[in-house]
């Protein structure tokens, strides 16, 4: 990771998406996974541009296809397909 990578900042406009998180303490590496799926479930265009200036599609598609099928609802599984590749998601046992 380098340096610009390192001192990427969380947008403003994320705060909203993650009220339930210590704003703070939020970091866009350690909490990768909770910031794709606020933007992914609950997030608009921006929000979405951003993810993918920040990550890359391929990280993303990654990260989501790790999740089970119920943390999304179907228009986000569905963005996930279409958007960023992803073929299947877990499901509970």
């Amino acid at each position: 990771m380098d340096e610009v990578e390192q001192n990427l900042k969380l947008p403003e406009m994320f705060r909203p998406l993650l009220w339930g998180l210590r704003w703070d303490a939020l970091d866009v590496w350690r909490d990768e996974r909770a910031i794709i799926l606020a933007a992914v479930t609950n997030g608009r265009l921006e929000h979405l541009r951003w993810i993918i200036g920040a990550y890359g599609k391929n990280e993303i598609g990654q990260v989501l296809s790790q999740c089970l099928i119920t943390e999304l609802h179907a228009g986000a599984r569905n963005l996930a397909r279409i958007l960023f590749g992803v073929t299947d998601f877990k499901h509970a046992r």
